[in-house]
């Protein structure tokens, strides 16, 4: 009996089969596409999870697979159901809470504007040299 593979992502049998963007070092990894397949659940598991069918009567290789995994995601939750906050969780978020309300940020044209001299002086150069060419370009008419 073989195994199958249970990766999604095809393996090229050849470093040279179309589709392969493997480099000639192995060492390094190139970057390729890997195809995204969707599954759809069958409607005998929906059944199932609903409570209307028993799970002896689910049958088939993919609806196995899915109810193996929904049994095995409620008995992960069966243990985190089970657990409860500490009784002085409240107080302790109560206490880590600041005093005072934060000050409300000003909008912001009632800031005060800071600007690098650097910054001032390209924008009035740049300023200048647009003026000068919308002069040129009304007097050259």
């Amino acid at each position: 009996m073989t195994r199958q593979n249970r990766s999604r992502v095809p393996e090229p049998s050849l470093v040279g089969d179309i589709g392969s963007k493997r480099t000639a070092d192995p060492s390094r990894m190139a970057d390729r596409e890997v195809p995204i397949e969707l599954t759809r659940t069958p409607d005998l598991v929906h059944a199932w999870l609903d409570g209307e069918i028993p799970e002896s009567s689910v049958r088939g290789a993919e609806a196995v697979r899915h109810v193996a995994f929904w049994k095995h995601l409620d008995s992960d939750l069966e243990g985190r159901r089970q657990l409860h906050a500490p009784v002085d969780l409240t107080q302790r978020i109560m206490a880590a809470l600041p005093e005072t309300a934060p000050r409300a940020v000003s909008p912001w044209w009632h800031r005060p504007v800071e600007m690098n001299p650097v910054a001032v002086a390209a924008a009035a150069a740049g300023l200048l040299a647009l003026g000068t060419a919308i002069g040129a370009t009304l007097k050259g008419r």
